[in-house]
């Protein structure tokens, strides 16, 4: 693309830009379009900042939309408390290709411009004196997994785009053409591949936060899972190369190859590199515990200890709380009751409490009226409940509780903590295999790897603390495909709420246009003596165009630049 060519001609990689300590350099107009080579290659602590800074591009996690909102605030999960957010309009359908909501080209080429900067310019010259040939790998295997992560980040949301597969020079063609979508999940499975041969099972703490061989083998099998479901797998568009791969069956048997692996990944002494953390609260505020970093983590957005989040989300009523992102009557209404059956609204027992009773994840994810938060007093936001006042106030009756810690404080004597947005879990693994295992064998068919869809789906059931229907036979019954789908379904937008899965989750199954074609609502609270009154009400408009939202559009700065760049259909 045509900006690849205004980043390398601006020079946009300054070295001071990239870190402090090469400030003083001069810029050259040698093809790196940074300061000489030599000036890396031959300090270790300069290459590893190079290889840090690639990693400043992967995705950020919370609050990455203009005004602090939550890209889950575009979806049936959450509405951002202050009106006319970016999220807001993303989710009301006003987005095209000139204003594109969730605009991630720039940063993921230029991401990719860097890995190739780091190979072709740094890594063949970097002397064994400086870093050992183990050690040059180890940076190498980092800069491909990274290269193969942002691929799959334009790959998730145009469908197939123009590859980048070197380092470009001015006097290169940019005029890059789309490769279809079959070839950009090739080349990113590739990259996966090649990765994991040379990463390690695991960093020292010390490192922390570095890509892995089982970091590579899960994106791998996210990869496979986009590339199976029924937007990209469609056997009623077998010619539509660049927006869907061609259809085959057998793309779910990949998915639970590639996930499969995941799962059986072992540690030199046996046991399971990666395993689910007993506390689903604890575990977005849980790096290592006891010297032992958390098992679940595959990778993680990693950042310094910090009470932003909190500042962001905390109830209006508490001290300087900005509201945020307020989870929807929708999303409240999805986590079921802790016996495991479905939460009903319908059932007079459970409107008479709607908060009683559920999910012991719904309230380590959602604040609502009556639960303990900080300060000392409950939530309150019934109507005119400390919490539902002020324009910063929730317009649903909850706030957002997941990811947040309580010794966070960012009012009196303010605390920090720290805060693990997982780009991928444990948890998303199991359900990637539950679902791709349910395509290709069925819920009750082990196959060749030894547990079934629905014992990996209980896996994380039992870990979330319910109590009944664990196992999902009390509602899906043995070998039923259909409903176990369904379930499947339901577990994913409850255990990853929040976790910028819906938004693609919903288009990749082709239900978008139902999901996010209707208004999301909120729950009006009365209060009456002691007792309270529940209205569900709508809240805000969703708008989704089935014609042509199914994929982003690539940004219209894009089509001008790139006269082989074919815009995806209807935009």
């Amino acid at each position: 693309m045509k900006n690849l060519r205004l980043i390398n001609l601006a020079c946009i990689v300054i070295v001071g830009a990239w870190f402090l300590a090469c400030s003083d350099e001069t810029i050259n107009s040698d093809r790196t379009g940074v300061a000489p080579a030599s000036i890396f290659y031959n300090d270790s602590a300069r290459i590893s900042n190079i290889v840090n800074d690639i990693y400043s591009h992967l995705p950020s996690g919370w609050g990455r939309l203009s005004g602090a909102s939550m890209v889950a605030c575009a979806t049936d999960e959450a509405v951002h408390a202050v009106p006319n957010t970016e999220a807001q309009l993303w989710g009301e359908g006003s987005w095209n290709p000139s204003t594109l909501r969730d605009n991630t080209i720039t940063v993921c080429y230029r991401g990719i411009r860097r890995t190739f900067l780091f190979e072709e310019e740094i890594y063949p010259y970097i002397p064994d004196i400086v870093v050992t040939q183990t050690g040059r790998r180890w940076f190498m295997s980092q800069v491909v997994f990274l290269r193969a992560y942002l691929n799959f980040e334009l790959l998730k949301r145009f469908g197939g785009y123009p590859i980048v597969n070197h380092f470009l020079s001015v006097e290169d063609d940019l005029d890059i053409p789309r490769s279809t979508y079959d070839e950009c999940v090739e080349y990113i499975v590739g990259l996966c591949d090649d990765a994991a041969r040379e990463l390690p099972l695991a960093h020292p703490n010390t490192q922390f936060g570095r890509a892995t061989r089982g970091a590579a083998l899960a994106l791998k099998a996210r990869v496979l899972l986009y590339a199976a479901s029924p937007l990209f797998n469609d056997p009623s568009k077998p010619n539509d190369a660049l927006e869907h791969g061609a259809y085959s069956a057998a793309k779910w048997g990949r998915a639970v190859e590639a996930a499969a692996a995941v799962i059986n990944l072992k540690n030199d002494n046996g046991t399971p590199v990666y395993a689910l953390f007993p506390e689903y609260d604890a575990f977005f505020n849980t790096l290592e515990r006891a010297n032992v970093i958390n098992p679940e983590i595959i990778i993680s957005r990693m950042e310094a200890a910090n009470n932003a989040l909190e500042t962001q989300n905390g109830p209006s009523g508490y001290t300087s709380g900005q509201g945020g992102a307020c989870p929807t009557w929708d999303m409240v209404c999805a986590y079921d009751m802790i016996d495991g059956t479905p939460f009903d609204w319908n059932n007079p027992a459970h409107a008479a409490n709607p908060f009683e009773g559920r999910d012991p994840r719904f309230e380590m994810s959602i604040l609502y009226n009556g639960a303990d938060w900080m300060q000392g007093r409950k939530v309150e936001t019934f109507e005119g409940g400390l919490d539902r006042l002020g324009e910063r106030a929730t317009p649903t009756s909850f706030y957002l509780r997941k990811f947040l810690s309580v010794t966070a404080q960012w009012y009196g004597t303010t605390g920090t903590a720290l805060h693990c947005f997982p780009l991928i879990r444990y948890a998303e693994i199991l359900l990637n295999y539950a679902e791709a295992m349910n395509e290709a064998n069925g819920p009750d068919n082990p196959g060749t790897y030894g547990i079934t869809a629905r014992q990996a789906v209980e896996l994380i059931r039992v870990r979330a603390g319910l109590t009944g229907n664990i196992d999902l036979l009390e509602t899906v019954p043995v070998n039923d495909q259909s409903a176990m789908r369904e379930a499947i379904r339901r577990e994913r937008r409850v255990e990853l709420a929040f976790e910028e899965h819906r938004h693609l989750d919903v288009r990749r199954w082709k239900i978008a246009e139902t999901v996010l074609n209707r208004p999301v609502s909120g729950l009006r609270i009365e209060r009456n003596g002691e007792n309270f009154i529940y209205t569900p009400q709508t809240v805000q408009n969703r708008v989704f165009d089935a014609s042509k939202m199914y994929l982003y559009p690539f940004p219209q700065t894009e089509i001008a630049r790139n006269g082989n760049l074919v815009q995806n259909a209807n935009w």
